[in-house]
């Protein structure tokens, strides 16, 4: 009997116990949820610097945009808008196929539905005040870019509302955007300006629309989820390897003057005497795998992809037609970094590796047509090497946004010798 009434204590005990253990977990699990559906509702300053990067290339390209010197025109503007809405499609695609958005459908509707009027309205209202002529000469509404506007719009809902799920979502959907950046310019319908003006229209009118909605439908507009105590150690500290890969969009840029004389041969009779190539800031897209051997130390590995507008300012009145310069760069880095709060890791690499810029000839205009050849720029492909600092700002327990500023050196030539490289990037950790 003692036996009995000894084992009955004891299981009387150990329910108290787990019950104990049980309330205790669901009361943590409860303000997890709580904590996430808040930081879901707080506003998003992902992107912020943007538009700030579009307005400041706004007037400092003020004068290359009306240099004499057209681009040509492409027919290949409306298929852009394929890549462009990509992103937006893929969103609804998914929850059409039942995969669980973070938004309920009203949030959805409503925060796609303000983010889609905040962008076209903005981006229309700047094409009708600020009159702009493309570069190919086609019309007078270059600025801003709404194929950009839309493509980065796309891009942010399709993070925010499945970015939880995969870092590989938001990575392909800003990839996508990126491409339609890269396009634009490749067909001759924007300046630099007007595609990263458009770009920061598209990110900050979506998070404005996201913080808009939660003030109008509130909490319950947030699905809850709760992720795993392994995502939740990631979450909230840096005490992981923060190793990944990661998409790079941004820009390049320095001294955009060029005397010639150094690396460009010219045509039989033509003088270079005077001859100046002015070119624009570029835009640079690439990926980067990053490997931390330490909890501070890591390498990476690099490719990147900068594409930048030219012309020649000559002191006679002949015109040559507007050309694209395609550079591509390929590096490794070492740095070391080290956390600064517990979601905000701040670090310092150096990388060496090589730049490759293909060949282009500028043809003078004749009568709107492609006339003689006046001069080539050479190939060249040269070591660079360089620093810079990156800042990664942990949005969730398996991805990263960040910043860098990069300063590269390319030896052996005067062809854009010094570069600074300003970029935004998505980091899938692995």
């Amino acid at each position: 009997m003692k036996k009995l009434l000894l084992s009955l204590l004891l299981l009387c005990t150990t329910v108290q116990s787990k019950s104990q253990d049980s309330l205790l977990y669901h009361m943590q699990q409860s303000i997890v949820e709580d904590s996430l559906i808040r930081q879901e509702m707080r506003f998003n300053r992902d992107g912020i610097l943007m538009p700030v990067r579009g307005i400041i290339q706004t007037f400092t390209h003020r004068k290359f945009n009306r240099l004499p010197g057209p681009f040509r025109e492409s027919n290949h503007r409306w298929a852009d808008y394929g890549l462009a809405l990509s992103p937006l499609a893929a969103t609804w695609v998914m929850k059409a196929c039942g995969v669980k958005p973070r938004s309920t459908t009203r949030r959805m509707v409503t925060a796609n539905g303000i983010a889609l009027g905040l962008t076209v309205g903005l981006s229309q209202t700047l094409k009708w005040s600020v009159t702009e002529e493309r570069p190919d000469g086609s019309g007078s509404n270059s600025f801003p870019s709404m194929h950009a506007s839309l493509a980065f719009m796309g891009a942010t809902v399709l993070s925010r509302e499945y970015g939880h799920i995969s870092p590989w979502i938001t990575i392909g959907g800003y990839t996508a955007a990126t491409g339609t950046q890269l396009l634009r310019i490749r067909h001759n319908a924007h300046w630099m300006n007007d595609i990263f003006m458009g770009a920061g229209i598209g990110v900050v009118s979506t998070h404005v629309a996201y913080f808009l909605t939660d003030r109008i439908i509130g909490r319950k507009g947030v699905r809850r989820m709760m992720p795993t105590n392994s995502e939740l150690k990631q979450l909230y500290a840096w005490d992981y390897c923060p190793s990944g890969f990661r998409l790079i969009s941004g820009t390049e840029t320095n001294a955009r003057s060029i005397d010639v004389a150094d690396f460009a041969e010219a045509a039989p009779g033509f003088d270079m005497t005077g001859v100046t190539l002015r070119t624009s800031a570029s835009v640079t897209a690439g990926f980067e795998a990053e490997w931390f051997l330490t909890d501070n130390l890591f390498l990476s590995a690099m490719g990147r992809y900068t594409l930048s507008q030219a012309k020649l300012e000559m002191p006679n009145p002949t015109i040559a037609w507007g050309e694209q310069l395609h550079i591509y760069h390929g590096d490794i880095a070492a740095g070391w970094a080290v956390p600064l709060t517990r979601d905000v890791r701040f670090g310092v690499r150096t990388q060496w590796g090589v730049r490759y810029n293909e060949g282009i000839t500028f043809h003078r205009v004749a009568d709107g047509q492609m006339g003689e050849r006046l001069l080539d720029i050479k190939a060249q492909l040269r070591p660079e090497g360089g620093a810079g600092i990156i800042i990664d700002m942990l949005q969730s327990h398996n991805q990263t946004v960040g910043l860098s500023i990069d300063y590269l050196h390319t030896f052996g030539t005067h062809f854009m010798q010094n570069r600074w490289v300003f970029a935004s990037s998505w980091k899938a950790l692995f």
